[in-house]
């Protein structure tokens, strides 16, 4: 791949870290999830990394394409789908992670542990945008 796209690769390589530490742990059931605190901490950091690693390769597209810039985190995905990059109603679905993001890193006294629990159980969303981005990045080079 070219230099343009190392970042993209890098953040896709990061991403691809965070959920493997993040599958094993969707077996835990709601009670043990709720009982461990360590628990909670790794899969509160490792979605925080997943979801700052989509924004980022979001954000990385709409430089090298020259598209619109959005006005949040949120339309950076939504934008991907408005170009296609992205199915836009994958797009739709996906983007509200973004605002969970938001919540972690500065609402982080509120956390809203069935939410995480909930993102953890529907980790398949971060591999469908992997392999989009993968199609873009095959598309391109």
């Amino acid at each position: 791949m070219t230099e343009e796209f190392r970042g993209i690769e890098q953040r896709l390589e990061r991403l691809k870290k965070s959920l493997t530490k993040l599958e094993p742990l969707r077996e835990k059931n709601k009670d043990e999830f709720f009982q461990d605190d360590y628990l909670q901490d790794i899969v509160e950091r490792n979605l925080e990394v997943a979801i700052q690693s989509c924004i980022d390769i979001a954000n990385r597209i709409i430089s090298l394409d020259g598209l619109e810039k959005p006005k949040d985190y949120y339309g950076a995905i939504i934008i991907l789908g408005k170009e296609n990059i992205l199915p836009f109603d994958f797009a739709q679905k996906f983007a509200p992670i973004a605002g969970f993001r938001n919540i972690l890193i500065h609402e982080y006294l509120d956390i809203d542990w069935d939410e995480v629990y909930n993102n953890l159980k529907n980790i398949e969303h971060f591999y469908q945008f992997i392999d989009y981005i993968q199609k873009w990045l095959t598309q391109r080079s």
